[in-house]
């Protein structure tokens, strides 16, 4: 019997497949669907001290399987998206909101959240702050001095040195999720060359199928340099790219544009392919199969 249920920063989660912060958890009927659909706990979409004011069109399908949207955090004040979190939190399923972006940002909310919602994990972005880590790190104090829930930090593939920025986040932080979406990007139809989004000239941030190996390798540097559990995302489908993630250092996984192509029930059959393959190759648990990429490389190096 394969067990799939992971307790990670002292919450459990029945399953290892999450939702991540997006338009597929943009409202209290997706996220329903979410859960009726399996997933193991909830990210939701990210908030920010003001409502978010996207262009229109957000988001088109883009090469290779990939989508492209220009949204930023949530378009609903802070006091809206309380009844989601509370909805959530009734059904049972880890509770884990999704913030942003500066300082003084995450020091309101972060304050707001553990006076009023009390969720089990705070996750906050760091797409909008920029490539250096000293202000990354900023916000993660900002945080850490407001809450006493766990925080994970969500990793931009922008970031360059990811490897230094892991190790200087880890006193902070209680986790890291790699990765966010990546951009700017730009595509278009060259029968008909406009603009596909609302955006300035159409730019906007690539996620699915396409960032996986980009999200691979930096859940691979951000596992090797600290020791608190990461968790992957980016073009996940199937449980395959389930397990290369776990296998690459992950901990537990997010999807998000994968809901947005193939509906909420992609969590719980992701869930269930996870589950086929450990039992087809004889393994008990992901612990099994966690950190087995990371292992190949250090017995290559000696």
């Amino acid at each position: 019997m394969v067990g799939l249920a992971r307790t990670i920063c002292g919450v459990t989660f029945k399953s290892p497949v999450l939702t991540a912060a997006g338009p597929n958890v943009a409202t209290k009927d997706h996220v329903l669907a979410a859960i009726s659909g399996g997933a193991g706990g909830i990210v939701t979409k990210t908030i920010s001290v003001s409502p978010a004011q996207d262009p229109r069109p957000t988001i088109r399908k883009g090469p290779l399987g990939s989508l492209i949207n220009c949204e930023t955090w949530s378009e609903k004040p802070v006091e809206d998206s309380l009844p989601i979190f509370n909805a959530i939190k009734e059904k049972g399923l880890p509770l884990i909101v999704s913030i942003g972006y500066k300082p003084q940002e995450v020091t309101f909310l972060g304050k707001l959240l553990e006076r009023d919602v009390h969720p089990d994990i705070i996750e906050y972005s760091t797409h909008y702050v920029g490539h250096e880590i000293s202000p990354l790190i900023d916000v993660a104090k900002s945080l850490r001095d407001v809450v006493s829930v766990p925080i994970w930090m969500k990793i931009s593939p922008n970031i360059l040195d990811v490897q230094n920025l892991a190790k200087a986040a880890s006193p902070f932080v209680d986790g890291f999720v790699a990765i966010n979406s990546l951009g700017p990007v730009l595509d278009f139809d060259v029968e008909k060359p406009s603009p596909l989004l609302g955006s300035t000239f159409g730019q906007g941030w690539m996620s699915g199928p396409p960032i996986l190996p980009i999200a691979l390798r930096i859940v691979y540097e951000t596992s090797i340099s600290q020791p608190k559990p990461v968790i992957g995302v980016g073009g996940i489908e199937k449980g395959e790219d389930a397990i290369k993630f776990f296998m690459a250092g992950a901990s537990l996984v997010q999807i998000c544009s994968g809901a947005l192509k193939k509906g909420s029930a992609i969590y719980g059959t992701v869930s269930q392919e996870i589950e086929e393959w450990l039992e087809k190759h004889g393994y008990s648990s992901i612990d099994d199969v966690q950190n087995k990429y990371i292992d190949a490389v250090k017995h290559l190096r000696h």
